[in-house]
C-alpha cells in the first residue's frame, strides 16, 4: 500500500499545485494528505479505490483550507513530462512551454469547477467516474462541467489568436 502510496505522490502535488497555485503551498497539501491517507489507509475498504480515495483527501484539505483562508483557487501548471525528453531540442521545448502557458492562462478563465474537472481528466487523465468521486459531484456533473470547460476553452483560444 505504501508503495502504490509513494507512486502518487507526483500526481497529488500536480494536483495540490494545480488547486493552490503555489509551490509552497501545494508542497504541504500533497504532505498533508500523505499523511492522512498513510494514517487511515487500513480505514479504506477497496484497495482499487486508493487514487480516486488519495485525490479525494487532497480536495477535502483544499476546501478546509479555502474555508479557513477565504480565498479562492488559482490554476498551477500541469506537470510537463515532455520536457523531460532528450529527444526534444531547445527550441522545441520553449514552444511547448509557450503552448504550455498560453493554455493555462486560458485554463485560469474558467469557473472553480471547470478549471477543476478539466485538470484532473486532461493531466491527471481520471475517468469521469473517479473525478465525480474526488468532487464529490455526479458524473452527469462532471461531463457538463467537462463539456462547458472544453467549450469555453475553444472560445478563450480562438480570440487569442
Amino acid at each position: 500500500m505504501r508503495d502504490k502510496l509513494v507512486e502518487l505522490l507526483p500526481k497529488i502535488y500536480r494536483y495540490a499545485l494545480h488547486l493552490c497555485g503555489d509551490r509552497h503551498l501545494a508542497e504541504d497539501l500533497a504532505q498533508e494528505a500523505m499523511v492522512r491517507a498513510i494514517t487511515s489507509c487500513s480505514k479504506l475498504a477497496d484497495q482499487r479505490a486508493l487514487k480516486v480515495w488519495v485525490f479525494r483527501i487532497a480536495y477535502n484539505l483544499w476546501i478546509d483550507d479555502c474555508r479557513r483562508r477565504r480565498k479562492t483557487s488559482d490554476t498551477g501548471q500541469c506537470a510537463i513530462d515532455l520536457l523531460q525528453s532528450s529527444e526534444r531540442s531547445a527550441v522545441d521545448n520553449f514552444e511547448v512551454l509557450d503552448l504550455i502557458s498560453f493554455a493555462m492562462q486560458a485554463m485560469r478563465q474558467l469557473p472553480d469547477r471547470q478549471r477543476a474537472v478539466l485538470h484532473l481528466v486532461a493531466c491527471e487523465q481520471l475517468s469521469i467516474a473517479e473525478v465525480a468521486q474526488v468532487l464529490g459531484i455526479t458524473t452527469q456533473a462532471v461531463k457538463a462541467s467537462l463539456s462547458l470547460a472544453r467549450s469555453q476553452m475553444r472560445e478563450i483560444l480562438k480570440k487569442a489568436r
